[in-house]
């Protein structure tokens, strides 16, 4: 069995790894095998011809390609190499599909009745890359799509077409379920779920599975994508279960567990996700029984909430609910504080404070009602306002975390620490996308009315963020596309001067830029200030700084008030710059160490500097801009000359 990994993803192989093998024909069985681009892992030839057609081993099944790795040279339109895959028809060889693949690329194919593939791999003479692995098996039909389940108390399971494999993209599937009895409901647990994740915040678009009451009706109970794993309970003795995938990614799919239970049946557990899931009195909508005690206990991760809406209710009223009644508790436990207690329809959301939230029905021996419907669903915490530092740390987490985060959040913290003190923190774990444009945490210092940037990250990038100030904003910003588990952070007030220097030595990353300010900034430097900075980056990067703000003490040749960068591990190095006007320009070193400076005589004072740093492999830089930004392109040291071992290599992204 061979189990590689690809940029920290181990996927589990099925069956021969068939390297190497080429111009062959191979017949897919129900137990998943591979076929890959000769010479993988390593890289494939140049110059290279190969050709397999894939034909199912049992006669009237259908062939399923599950690309599990693809790299190979070239964007789209695929013009340098090229893995061209054709559906073809068994009885005239004639080509009914064709798909080019190249780069990380992947799709998921499915033959038709009589039907096989044509893979033929072609490369050029220049670069060549992994290449590819491709899993593929046979299957009867669509994949075991559109069936009529009945439901017992024993519990059974079904899952979506191809699991634990892959679904595939464009289907449409529905599963009738329905009980032997009419006297019963039907419990359907969500055991795994690896779909499409939604490309807005709280619906599901693109590749979901919605869950609908009865067999023709369409009363929707909810729907799921994404890592979502709710449970569902009919209102009668059937429900549909439909799922619909797009043309784009597939994925694993779900795996529901579904048992009949008697229709009474009213304590149960149900996690909470971001899309709304309803649930029912039993008996809905022809009445509630009199002597009920029901119970379902709703959880959701660590740093959500749940919001429960009373779409209907129709139960005996009397003063204090004393009869029949709804109960809110707060928690998990039934001593946790009560949010509502009610015997009439609200319009006003029932929202908890923390991750789990118990709702209570009863009924007393006397007159009954038609009954509730509920929906419930999770939403994150996210915007408190008046986080306080102190000398002990405290933790900070995304929603959810470590859970996946939500799309489309935009969330800010503000942290304050007593005057004098600054806000250190520690960035301890951070998953998220890798581009800062999309989601992105970023750290503020300074008031309300007048904010600093101290750094901004994204990726995995674990690093530590002192406040200039006893003040500091982070905000949490998603948009809706790829999702990570967010970030596990502590924060502490750490008791230092302001305006003194700190941490003279800090060390220069190639994939996030670090941040540096004057003491007290955005606040006015004090006089006599000495600091030294030294910088260091790897052997073999130097060093590029960018002025994002500078205001000092103007004088001629900088004699006062001044900013130094010097070309070493001291200020006594060469010199590469040195300003005291309003410049806002890069700096970079020839090695991998530079040196800061910064002065101030006894006189006139004003805000100081804001710089960022990162360590580069020459004297460009790798730099993100939004859509409505201008920036400059400058040599090393303008307009000072620029070092004679610059080489001037500008990257622009």
């Amino acid at each position: 069995m061979n189990i590689p990994c690809f940029v920290g993803v181990c996927v589990l192989l099925f069956g021969p790894l068939v390297s190497g093998a080429c111009n062959v024909t191979l017949y897919a069985q129900k137990e998943p095998l591979n076929f890959t681009s000769p010479n993988y892992p390593g890289n494939y030839r140049n110059n290279d011809n190969c050709y397999w057609d894939i034909y199912p081993q049992t006669r009237g099944y259908r062939v399923i390609l599950d690309m599990v790795y693809t790299n190979i040279e070239g964007p789209f339109p695929c013009r340098q190499d090229v893995l061209t895959i054709y559906v073809t028809n068994n009885a005239n060889h004639t080509s009914t599909e064709l798909h080019k693949i190249c780069g990380n690329k992947r799709w998921n194919l499915i033959t038709h009745d009589d039907q096989h593939f044509h893979a033929v791999f072609t490369t050029d003479g220049s670069v060549s890359t992994r290449g590819f692995l491709i899993r593929y098996y046979e299957t009867e039909g669509r994949a075991a799509c559109d069936a009529s389940l009945v439901a017992t108390s024993t519990g059974k399971i079904f899952t979506s077409p191809g699991y634990p494999n892959t679904y595939l993209p464009t289907q449409s599937c529905t599963w009738n379920i329905t009980t032997e009895q009419q006297n019963q409901v039907i419990l359907l647990f969500t055991k795994d779920s690896e779909l499409q994740g939604s490309t807005s915040r709280r619906v599901c678009d693109t590749d979901y599975v919605t869950v609908y009451n009865g067999q023709y009706s369409y009363d929707e109970i909810g729907t799921f994508c994404g890592h979502q794993q709710p449970v569902f309970s009919s209102w009668g003795n059937s429900l549909r279960v439909h799922l619909q995938t797009d043309d784009r990614n597939s994925y694993k799919g779900f795996k529901m567990l579904y048992k009949a239970v008697p229709a009474t049946t009213c304590i149960l557990t149900m996690p909470a996700g971001r899309s709304p899931i309803q649930f029912v009195s039993p008996g809905y909508p022809n009445g509630y029984q009199s002597g009920l005690d029901c119970q379902w206990t709703i959880n959701v991760p660590y740093g959500s909430t749940i919001t429960v809406q009373v779409l209907f209710l129709d139960m005996e009223r009397r003063p204090s609910c004393k009869n029949d009644y709804l109960l809110f508790k707060d928690g998990n436990t039934t001593n946790a504080p009560t949010l509502a207690k009610i015997c009439r329809n609200t319009s006003t959301p029932i929202t908890n404070s923390g991750n789990h939230m118990i709702i209570s029905f009863h009924s007393d021996m006397s007159v009954t009602g038609r009954g509730f419907r509920l929906q419930y669903s999770a939403g994150p915490v996210c915007g408190l306002s008046n986080l306080s530092a102190s000398l002990t740390e405290k933790t900070l987490t995304s929603p959810g975390y470590p859970s996946y985060y939500y799309n489309n959040l935009n969330c800010t913290w503000t942290i304050s620490a007593p005057v004098g003190y600054k806000i250190s923190v520690d960035i301890v774990d951070l998953s998220m996308e890798q581009s800062c444009v999309n989601d992105y945490l970023l750290f503020t210092g300074g008031s309300s009315y007048n904010k600093v940037q101290l750094g901004k990250y994204c990726g995995t990038t674990t690093m530590d963020v002192v406040s200039s100030s006893n003040y500091m904003a982070i905000t949490f910003h998603t948009d809706g596309s790829i999702r990570g588990r967010g970030f596990n952070l502590k924060y502490k007030a750490e008791s230092h001067n302001v305006f003194s220097c700190e941490r003279s030595r800090l060390n220069a990353s190639t994939s996030m830029p670090g941040y540096l300010t004057s003491p007290g900034y955005p606040n006015n430097y004090k006089n006599n200030v000495a600091c030294i900075w030294t910088i260091a980056a790897a052997v073999g990067y130097k060093i590029k700084v960018e002025i994002l703000y500078l205001s000092v003490q103007y004088s001629t040749l900088c004699t006062h008030d001044y900013l130094l960068f010097s070309d070493g591990s001291s200020s006594d190095a060469p010199p590469l710059a040195k300003y005291c006007d309003t410049t806002i320009t890069h700096v970079a070193s020839s090695s991998n160490y530079m040196t800061i400076t910064f002065h101030s005589d006894s006189s006139v004072t004003g805000r100081g500097f804001s710089l960022k740093y990162i360590a580069t492999s020459g004297c460009g830089y790798v730099q993100q801009i939004d859509s409505s930004e201008t920036k400059m392109i400058e040599s090393p040291n303008y307009p000072l000359n620029y070092p004679t071992s610059g080489m001037l290599q500008q990257l622009m992204y």
